[in-house]
This record gives structure tokens, sequence and C-alpha cells, in this order.
């Protein structure tokens, strides 16, 4: 079968769509609120993809937008409103703005220090939740959020339905970010990733570009801490952290730096090792997980995506 033809390509959609709604029919609780821990997590893996893979701007500390979104959900959810897509397009604008905020100084420097400047200001920002107490709940985290809503009298709270919405909201943003990646922006940004001097050169402000980019991978970052929440019901400091973000850029590495389909499969295998691990294998979690680390870098250095792709081309060679 040739991958790469037509008919393929018409299946794909609905076989997505059809992946997307079927769960709930054929699993348990447990395994549906796993792939929706896996969906919403996979959101901001693809926002680091659109950061790291497409503009080339190395961060550690995306964590910290998914953690402003997530605690705007929370905090607005019992005082302002409990709808759920209201919520997601507030937490999405301030994610969006706290990245503006910090994003100027990330622009004017590459390398070791941008690297240094992101894990810095992820912190800076979980610490500020663990200090306002009375806000936030400190390092003790958010609980008690009520259950949000879709519509009115339409309640988030079975867990198909829960899965269901954040589903469709991951489709869409993830459409949204390809459809994004292949305009003249997108293609823009690839420019200043393989070679910014040259795109300075012909004119780009390489800078302002690097700029947009990082907000509105931290306005895609703040939607998946929204779905987080919608889900759990709960965000702390630990959601938002250097170690949340470790873990993010693990799934990165893992799945592919510039795939978003990568993004869902490395998200996968860092959900399902944190919480599908027997009981008596508790404390090898971050062992098994620098070993999957360590032999994606020496035998998959492009990622599981990359991995796929070389397989594809392989059946295509011998159609």
């Amino acid at each position: 079968m040739n991958l790469t033809s037509p008919t393929v390509r018409r299946m794909m959609p609905p076989l997505v769509v059809a992946i997307a709604v079927v769960p709930p029919f054929l699993a348990g609780p447990y395994a549906i609120s796993t792939l929706t821990q896996i969906l919403a997590f996979s959101l901001l893996v693809m926002s680091m993809v659109l950061l790291m893979g497409v503009t080339g701007m190395p961060t550690i500390g995306q964590a910290g937008f998914f953690g402003v979104g997530g605690y705007t959900t929370g905090l607005l959810a019992g005082r302002l409103t409990d709808n759920s897509p209201v919520l997601l397009v507030l937490s999405a604008l301030a994610g969006a703005v706290v990245a503006g905020l910090t994003g100027w100084l990330l622009v004017r420097v590459r390398g070791t220090y941008l690297l240094m400047l992101t894990l810095a200001i992820g912190e800076l920002l979980a610490l500020v939740a663990i200090a306002q107490v009375t806000l936030t709940g400190g390092s003790d985290g958010l609980a008690n959020i009520p259950t949000l809503v879709l519509a009115a009298g339409v309640e988030l709270r079975h867990i198909a339905a829960v899965y269901w919405y954040i589903a469709v909201v991951v489709l869409l943003m993830a459409a949204g970010i390809a459809l994004l990646v292949r305009s003249p922006f997108g293609r823009a940004l690839a420019g200043i990733r393989d070679n910014e001097p040259r795109m300075r050169a012909l004119g780009y402000s390489t800078a302002g570009y690097k700029y947009a980019a990082f907000c509105v991978s931290g306005a895609f970052a703040g939607v998946a801490g929204s779905l987080w929440v919608t889900q759990t019901l709960f965000i702390s400091p630990a959601d938002m952290n250097f170690h949340a973000s470790a873990l993010a850029l693990v799934a990165l590495i893992v799945g592919g730096s510039q795939s978003l389909w990568g993004a869902v499969a490395g998200s996968a295998l860092i959900i399902v090792v944190q919480n599908m691990l027997p009981i008596s294998m508790q404390g090898l979690g971050p062992v098994v997980l620098g070993a999957v680390l360590i032999l994606v870098v020496y035998l998959l250095p492009d990622g599981i995506a990359g991995l796929v792709s070389w397989a594809r081309r392989r059946a295509v060679g011998r159609a």
C-alpha cells in the first residue's frame, strides 16, 4: 500500500475522528481518565513543537504557561463562570499575556542562555503560585474546583463527556497548529530556525517573529492547562515546575520534535509510565524514562515520528 496515496490521505481524517470517539465505548473509567490526561498533556508538548521544532527556540520552562492556564481556569471557575469554553479562551489569553511579558527577554538570546532563561521563568511562575497561599493554595495546590459545564445545563461530569470534550479541543488545536506551520508565518519561523542571519538579511524581523511564536505557544500551553484542570479539578505548583517541563521535553524528544502526532505518542509514554506501572515498580518510573530517553537519543534521533517516516519511505520505495 502506498502510504502517501490520495486514498490513504482521505482515510486519515475519519480514522483520527474514530480513534477519538470510540474509546469510551470500549475502555473502563481508569483507561479513559488516562487517555484524557494524555490528550491534555500532548497539547502542552505540541506547543513545544511550535516553539522548538518549528522555530528552533529550546525551552525547559513551558509548563509555567501550562500552570498559568490551569490556575486561570481553577480560580475563575469559582468566581466568574463555570463555562469551560469561556474559561478555555481566558486561559489561552492568560498564557499568551504571561508569555508576552517574559518573551521579550528571550528573543534577544539563544542557545544555553535561552534555555536557562526559560528555566528561570518557569521556576519563577511556580514560586509565585507557591507564595500566593490565600489565592492559589500555595504548595498544597488549588482544590475544590467546581465541575465545569459545556453549555447551560450540560455538565462535564461524566468521564466520557470530559474525554470527548478534551479530544475535540485537542484535535482543533492540533489542526490550528498544523495550519499555522504551513502558513507563510510558519515557513518564516522554519527559515529562522534553519538560518536566522540569512532571514534577517532578507528583511525579516526575526526577533518579532520569535516573539510572536513564543506568545502563541504560551496560548496553546494555557489551553492545555485549562483542559488538564477540566478533568482533574485540581492544579498545583508541581504541575508547572521544572519537573513538569522536563517531562514535556522528554515527551517531545521521544515523539519527535517536529511532529504533532509524535507529541501524542511521547505524551502517552510519559503518562503511562507515571500512572500505570505496577505498585511494586513505583520507584522505577524515572529510571524507565531515563532508559527510554537514552535509547531514543542513540537509536531514534528523530523520535518515534522519525521511525515511522523511515518505515513509510521504505514502503513507498517497495511499492
